[in-house]
């Protein structure tokens, strides 16, 4: 079953900008960042539950080839996704680790 899918507009400026970054390293790499993004956003659709509860009922998934997560939390039928954030940085007092 797939979950309606809400993402806010902080994480797609985070990860826009992720993405401009990485393509600015090297050509093309940005977009490979968002297809990771995007069949992470597709697994968290199809299995919101598949991930482990955290702080005030936070999930996070990672993406496959880069060291970010994404956080999201599930609502009735309804998947919010909050941050994409990058798993070095400092853990977040809203979000957790």
């Amino acid at each position: 079953m797939s979950h309606a899918f809400h993402v806010r507009v902080e994480a797609v400026r985070e990860f826009s900008a992720v993405a401009i970054w990485y393509d600015k390293q090297r050509k093309g790499l940005g977009l490979r960042f968002l297809e990771d993004l995007q069949r992470c956003f597709t697994f968290i659709r199809e299995n919101p539950h598949g991930f482990q509860v955290r702080k005030e009922r936070f999930r996070h998934a990672m993406l496959d080839d880069f060291p970010y997560r994404v956080v999201f939390k599930l609502k009735g039928k309804d998947v919010f996704v909050y941050q994409v954030r990058h798993t070095s940085r400092r853990p977040s007092k809203r979000f957790g680790p």
